[in-house]
Parts: structure tokens; C-alpha cells; sequence
């Protein structure tokens, strides 16, 4: 295992790598490329910075120049005039004070996916047991996701009010300050729930401005919030790492962590495809990726240790489910001409929940190579339907699966091909992990977050 500050100039180095493959295929000159890139994002910042002042002025100046301008900005929403999810509070009273659930960018992206499936759970879960109100923002004001009595369509902010940053709040940081500072002046809380910075740690693995936009969302919420608490342990020391490493320190700074559900919803909604069935039942073994087709995901890695082994003579195939990402074009060139390429390597890229379900129940093992992640769902997935798991061995799928899946060094291939060629030779038992059910999962933030429960404060 590569550890420490060697495993961090390793994955830096391989991200560059990537990153400058895709830099020659789509300018021809890197040194110029990476120069260009860096001005690009500068420029983008410093755009998004006037733009957010501007609007803000020209909301304010509209709020006082038009009498009629509260009544169109309360103006339901469209996902509140359709018709929402049957679920209810069951005649149970609201705990007080009220703890505000952020949702805003699932309901607006409509994925339900990676922090999208948290956010959805955790918010449900919450609800239905009366311990927080789901809300969203439209139009500069919070509107409730579920309906109930005691709760109007539009909820304005009120004394010692809690709102629980649920949801990527990164994408919409300049919506969130007017009601962050609404919180403030009534005496309430707001705490922000992390599920990594990676953007921060290796901007090259990430498209546009994203790590731009997460550095501003650093300094303007998260660094200003009354406490943060992640989704795994090692998502939360990244950060404390990264606060003390760039002299951002907050004295006394809460930070915690609480752990995913693991009662995921039955996937098999529907009927498979005739191609993940022709996969899950032909002869041959098969192993599965999960994950967007993007830098961070290692495929590269799983690439070469594949055609290590059909060198050798082994017969198996290899499934990747996950959609077209960013800065891999390099990568999926060689993918979709690769000579094995519908023999025995195939890329669903819009695959179904019943095709992953399908996949999962019959692979030989789930492959994940990332170099780096915040969480691993796809860890919990595979041990609902029983996969066994290969996974690099990095802190956070030790916490995930301990001792139940195996692990390959960081950027290793030949360690990959080792693991990859024992689990063709005999079939591995899947990970056991502790099942979390999503309602203790929302019980122990929503524990947390009330009774500031954080294990630990920046010294």
C-alpha cells in the first residue's frame, strides 16, 4: 500500500497524466493547454464573483421598486404543483426547533444517484419521523417538499431554525448566503454536510471550475458554518487535513461524521436489457465497474490489468456501467476500439436500475480502481446482491467493507491482475457489511446536528 504524501504525489501524478493526454488530443500543445486551462478557470471565477454581486443588488433594487414582486417570487414551484412522493409525517408533531433539510440541487438536477440517493433517503427518512422539514429554494425563498398541516407552502425562517446543508450546495453557493445569514440574525444554526473535497485535493480530475466553485463554497459557507459533518470518517480528516495544511484553521471548528444506509430500495424495476442479460448469462465469468467514466475512476488501471490476463489466456469478460464523464477521451477512444470491444468488453452507458441489479447478482466481483473517493456506494450495492468486491486499498473502502473485500495497492496494476486472476481461479465470498437501514442512518445525523454531537473540534 503507498501511504501518506507518496500516495498523494501518485494519484497527482496520474491524474496529470491523464489530464495531459486529453490536453494534446484536444490542443496539441500542452505547456500552452495548461496555461490556457488555468486562465480560463481565473477568468470564470472572477465572472461568477460580479455576476453573484450584480444579482444580488438587482434582486434587492426589484424587492423595493415592485409591489407585486414578493407575490410572483412565492409563486409555487413546479415540483410543488405536481404530484409529490406518498409519504407522511403519520399525525406525528415536528420536532422543535425546526431542523430545515436542503434538497435544492436533487430536486433540481432530478438524479437519484451517488449524494442525490442520500439526499432523497435521508430526507425522507427524516421526515417521516417528524424529525426535519425537506425543503428546497426557488426563487430566493424556501419552499417545503412534503405537505402538512403545520407546515405552509413557503417556510420562512424562524427563531432558532436549523438548516442542515443536505444537499451539493457547491452548485448554487450564492443562493445559499441570503438565507445563511437569515439563519444567523434569528439566532439558528446552519451546519453543512460533507461527502468530500476532492475537487480541492486534484482539480485535474475534475471538469470546468469545479474546484474553483469549491474553493469559493469553502470560504463562503463551509468555513463560516457552525459545523460540518461528513459522510464518512475519512471523508472529514481529508478536510481537517486540508484546513490545517492551507493555514485555514477555525478555532474550535465542529466536525463530525455519520454513516450511510445501507437498505437500499430494490433495484429491479423493470425488465433488464437483452444485453445485460446476454452478459449475466453466458458462460464465461464477468467483472463489473460501476462509475462514471471519468479521471478519478482508475479504469485505466483495470484496462491494463485485463489485457494482462487474456494475454494469459484467460476467458472472462469485463462490464463497465456508468455514464460519459469528463477529460477521458484519450481513454475511451482506445475503449471503443479496443479488439475486444462487444466480445468481452462492454461499457453500458445507460444501463437501468434492473440492468445493475441484473449485473451485480451474477458478476465474479465488482472492480473499483478509483484513486481517490468520498464514499463507496457501490461497495453496499454489490453486498446486497451478493458480489464479491476488488477494491484499491484506500481508507475510505476500508471503512465501507473492512475486512470482507480485497484490496490492490494504489495504481497498481500488476497488484490488480493478481487479485483479478486468484478471483477467476475461485470465486470470493462477497463483503458483510453492518446494514445501517437509512432511518438510523437519518436518526444519527439529524443526532448530530441537534445536540451539536461532532467528534471532533479544530485545536
Amino acid at each position: 500500500m503507498i501511504s501518506g504524501k507518496k500516495s498523494d504525489e501518485a494519484i497527482a501524478a496520474h491524474l496529470r497524466a491523464l489530464n495531459e493526454r486529453e490536453l494534446v488530443d484536444e490542443i496539441g500543445a500542452t505547456p500552452f493547454a495548461r496555461a490556457y486551462k488555468r486562465a480560463r478557470n481565473l477568468v470564470v471565477l472572477r465572472v461568477n464573483e460580479l455576476y453573484w454581486t450584480i444579482s444580488r443588488s438587482l434582486r434587492n433594487a426589484q424587492a423595493r421598486l415592485f409591489p407585486d414582486y414578493l407575490a410572483r417570487k412565492n409563486k409555487l414551484p413546479p415540483w410543488r404543483t405536481s404530484d409529490r412522493p406518498g409519504v407522511s409525517t403519520e399525525g406525528r408533531p415536528l420536532s422543535k426547533p425546526r431542523l430545515l433539510l436542503d434538497m435544492t440541487s436533487t430536486l433540481r438536477s432530478g438524479k437519484g444517484s451517488g449524494i442525490q440517493r442520500v439526499v432523497r433517503e435521508i430526507a425522507r427518512h427524516a421526515w417521516e419521523v417528524g424529525a426535519g422539514v425537506p425543503v428546497a429554494i426557488h426563487n430566493g425563498r424556501l419552499f417545503s417538499y412534503y405537505p402538512h398541516p403545520d407546515v405552509p407552502d413557503v417556510v420562512e425562517v424562524a427563531d432558532g431554525d436549523i438548516f442542515l446543508m443536505l444537499d451539493a450546495s457547491w452548485n448554487h453557493t450564492e443562493e445559499y448566503l441570503p438565507i445563511i445569514e437569515e439563519v444567523k440574525a434569528r439566532g439558528g444554526r446552519t451546519v453543512v454536510c460533507l461527502y468530500d473535497i476532492l475537487p480541492l485535493l486534484y482539480p485535474n480530475a475534475f471538469m470546468g471550475d469545479l474546484s474553483a466553485r469549491f474553493r469559493i463554497w469553502l470560504d463562503c459557507i463551509v468555513l463560516k458554518s457552525d459545523g460540518v459533518v461528513a459522510d464518512s470518517r475519512a471523508a472529514a480528516e481529508s478536510l481537517r487535513d486540508y484546513l490545517f495544511a492551507n493555514d485555514l484553521l477555525v478555532p474550535r471548528f465542529p466536525i463530525g461524521w455519520w454513516r450511510l444506509g445501507a437498505d437500499f430500495m430494490p433495484m429491479m424495476t423493470g425488465k433488464p436489457s437483452d444485453q445485460a442479460e446476454r452478459i449475466a448469462s453466458d458462460a464465461k465469468p464477468y467483472f463489473l465497474g460501476v462509475g462514471t467514466v471519468e479521471p478519478r475512476k482508475g479504469y485505466p488501471i483495470v484496462l491494463e490489468a485485463l489485457e494482462r490476463l487474456w494475454g494469459e489466456g484467460f476467458d472472462f469478460a469485463y462490464v463497465i456501467v456508468g455514464g460519459h464523464g469528463w477529460g477521458m477521451r484519450h481513454f475511451e477512444k482506445r475503449l471503443l476500439r479496443h479488439p475486444e470491444f462487444g466480445r468481452r468488453l462492454f461499457w453500458l452507458r445507460r444501463a437501468s436500475d434492473a440492468d445493475l441489479a441484473l449485473l451485480y447478482t451474477h458478476a465474479r466481483s465488482l472492480v473499483l480502481a478509483s484513486v481517490a473517493e468520498g464514499f463507496g456506494l457501490p461497495i453496499v450495492e454489490a453486498a446486497n446482491y451478493g458480489a464479491p468486491v476488488i477494491a484499491t486499498d484506500i481508507p475510505v473502502f476500508h471503512e465501507v467493507a473492512g475486512d470482507s473485500a480485497r484490496y490492490f495497492t494504489l495504481l497498481d496494476a500488476n497488484d490488480l491482475t493478481v487479485q483479478m486472476r486468484s478471483a477467476l481461479t475461485e470465486k470470493p465470498a462477497a463483503p458483510v457489511i453492518a446494514r445501517t437501514s437509512w432511518r438510523e442512518s437519518a436518526q444519527q445525523l439529524v443526532a448530530i446536528v441537534r445536540d451539536n454531537g461532532f467528534q471532533t473540534r479544530m485545536e
